[in-house]
């Protein structure tokens, strides 16, 4: 699947946030819990869509997409 915005190829995997920490992009087969640091989940092969504190919430959810590495575009899956 292209991106809708630049063409580049959008790449499948997991959006995860918890407890107000942030919006993260994991790709597929990537673990939860190692996301104390944006160092961290890039060290995994994953992306920092949305730092600490910018989305609030005591619950911890996930949700299947594709993510632009490039211009950082989500396509949920719903």
């Amino acid at each position: 699947m292209n991106c809708p915005s630049c063409g580049k190829e959008m790449e499948r995997g997991s959006l995860y946030t918890e407890l107000g920490r942030g919006l993260f992009f994991l790709p597929p087969g990537g673990k939860v819990g190692f996301w104390d640091t944006k160092r961290s989940v890039e060290q995994h092969g994953g992306i920092v869509l949305d730092g600490p504190h910018h989305i609030r919430g005591n619950d911890r959810a996930t949700v299947h997409g594709y993510v632009c590495r490039a211009c950082k575009k989500i396509l949920l899956e719903y």
